[in-house]
């Protein structure tokens, strides 16, 4: 493939870039990672541009020094629980002669597909083809090179909050970069760390950042359900900082440091030190007294999780795993059988395959990189013909404005 395809996270805690190439053989390599903590980011929400824009561009700039490559664009990744998916059909005739169908037949009917009333405060990210129907005959996954008459399409139409997708890109702009896409999380995730048995027979996302938790259903190897609750594994952190009475970073770096909900026997105990919140001087606590705190906040994200997919009426349909995934709760000793009690069926820690980023902090990131690359071929010119479009008028207003004093 030879181009380079640049996923961006951008999470409460952090903004991750992963920079992905494909060689000759097929085959994604990994060649680019860059991590920056931020703190633009609250409940998905962008609430300081400066801050995030900043973050942004350290994040990639640290991407290109790993990959030695200039990077222009990225693909973006938006929360699950910011988007709506709506059902909806096109249809359009066939236009060659021979009754061939192109690329540009499957492009107008997914154009068909995005004639859909919306509210005025949605916008359509993406329109993600279920089947393909030619001539009556349906489950067609890639129609190209068939003949037929009439070409259909049942499509998921993916929308998003208008003001959540300026401010992100506004964002990414503001750190110098083009948008060539977003990509709905839960898909991206999905391609990183979920096996497509499966997303056929039915398993549950759960993605656990620092401020939000992206919960996800996949069936018949589709996305058919997606939420968001704002609760993670900063909720964690807070309770250790007001449970041992000590700073937000000392509680975080206990957390990093001795995070388990598994306790010991009270004769094995040894006390840990830990800075008081005046800093002044040093007090004890034990792992149990954090296990306890930490348990009681977990048990309350995973039973949320639980009780907004009972409410959905979707818990049957996950019929293989509930996987966790992102850096909120998935280190944590203990975490997953805890949740197998609450679920009441069988749990893993999902993580890229990827050499150097084979950590759930990396899923999202990796999963936009490969969800591009996977479905390359079914990305049509739009994309890129829209960005030609944008990119031209934006060089014609440069040159008004250069030129406005002889037009004056």
């Amino acid at each position: 493939m030879g181009d380079l395809i640049v996923g961006l996270d951008i999470g409460t805690s952090k903004v991750c870039t992963i920079i992905g190439e494909g060689d000759k053989t097929g085959e994604l390599h990994i060649v680019g990672i860059g991590y920056y903590p931020s703190t633009g980011v609250k409940k998905g929400i962008i609430v300081d541009i400066d801050e995030t824009a900043y973050a942004i561009q350290k994040s990639v700039e640290q991407a290109e020094r790993m990959a030695n490559r200039k990077i222009s664009s990225v693909y973006l990744k938006i929360y699950g629980g910011l988007t709506t998916i709506y059902k909806n059909n096109g249809v359009v005739a066939v236009s060659r002669e021979d009754r061939e169908i192109t690329r540009q037949d499957v492009e107008r009917v997914l154009q068909a597909a995005k004639i859909i009333a919306l509210p005025s405060d949605k916008q359509i990210i993406d329109v993600i083809p279920l089947e393909y129907i030619v001539d009556g005959y349906g489950e067609i996954k890639d129609p190209v090179g068939m003949s037929g008459i009439r070409l259909e399409v049942n499509a998921a139409v993916v929308t998003g909050s208008v003001t959540a997708i300026q401010n992100m890109e506004k964002c990414v702009r503001k750190a110098g970069l083009e948008i060539d896409g977003i990509i709905v999380g839960p898909l991206a995730t999905s391609e990183a760390v979920l096996l497509k048995d499966e997303k056929e027979l039915g398993v549950a996302l759960i993605d656990v950042g620092a401020g939000v938790t992206d919960i996800s259903v996949f069936k018949n190897g589709g996305l058919i359900y997606s939420s968001m609750i704002a609760v993670g594994g900063w909720h964690i952190t807070n309770d250790l900082s007001v449970g041992l009475k000590i700073s937000f970073e000392e509680a975080e770096n206990i957390k990093k440091k001795y995070g388990t909900l598994e306790k010991v026997d009270p004769d094995r105990l040894e006390p840990i030190k830990i800075a008081s919140l005046a800093g002044k001087s040093k007090t004890t606590t034990d792992i149990n007294e954090i296990a306890d705190i930490i348990e009681a906040r977990v048990s309350e994200l995973l039973t949320l999780v639980y009780e907004r997919l009972e409410e959905a009426g979707v818990l049957e349909d996950i019929v293989t795993n509930v996987v966790i995934t992102g850096g909120g709760i998935s280190f944590l000793k203990g975490s997953v059988e805890l949740a197998q009690k609450i679920f009441d069926r069988n749990v893993r820690i999902g993580s890229p395959q990827n050499i150097g980023v084979a950590t759930p902090i990396y899923s999202a990131g990796v999963g936009v990189v490969k969800y591009v690359y996977n479905n390359r071929r079914f990305m049509y010119p739009s994309t890129s013909t829209d960005k030609k479009e944008k990119k031209n008028s934006r060089l014609l207003d440069k040159l008004k404005e250069i030129f406005s004093d002889f037009w004056a």
